[in-house]
């Protein structure tokens, strides 16, 4: 069975979720995507628009990932998409076989109303119960096995300084 991931957050300015983050809990550092550009993303089998800046960073054993919601359309997204400080945005989990997973996830009764793909790194919202917010669920492979594990490494000994670093650049 999939074990949670990371948990997402929605706030309304990225650096100052990350400053709450690093400064209430301890989380960081974070590390920032500005504006992710997707190759495709789809909204009810539809094309989409789904512009956000997101930061991730671990938070002890648990990885967290805020989002910064800049345009999602069409309205129908926007409205799938937790509200800045309506709690938890989503939770994700890693899968070896993306469609596998979410047919399963489909059977148990979830809808899938979002895809969305960048490079190697494929990712499929759900909801229904017996969650009360989104599901991602992506595509496991190395790039994000790398990613993951950088954010790990960095918290290791993590001083407090320098909350918000750029993401590094995906290997060429």
């Amino acid at each position: 069975m999939p074990v949670i991931h990371h948990v997402g957050y929605v706030v309304d300015d990225l650096r100052a979720g990350v400053e709450r983050f690093a400064r209430d809990v301890g989380a960081g550092p974070f590390y920032a995507m500005e504006h992710i550009a997707f190759d495709e993303v789809t909204f009810e089998g539809g094309e989409a628009v789904y512009d956000h800046s997101s930061a991730f960073g671990a938070w002890g054993p648990i990885l967290v990932e805020l989002t910064q919601v800049h345009e999602a359309r069409p309205a129908g997204l926007a409205d799938a998409l937790s509200q800045p400080g309506d709690g938890i945005g989503h939770v994700a989990w890693l899968a070896d076989d993306l469609p596998a997973e979410v047919a399963r996830l489909e059977a148990a009764g979830l809808h899938l109303f979002h895809t969305g793909r960048t490079g190697p790194v494929s990712a499929a919202w759900l909801t229904g119960p017996p969650f009360g917010h989104p599901v991602e669920v992506l595509q496991r492979g190395p790039e994000v096995l790398g990613f993951y594990a950088m954010l790990r490494d960095a918290a290791e000994g993590w001083d407090g300084s320098d909350p918000l670093r750029p993401a590094p650049a995906p290997p060429s």
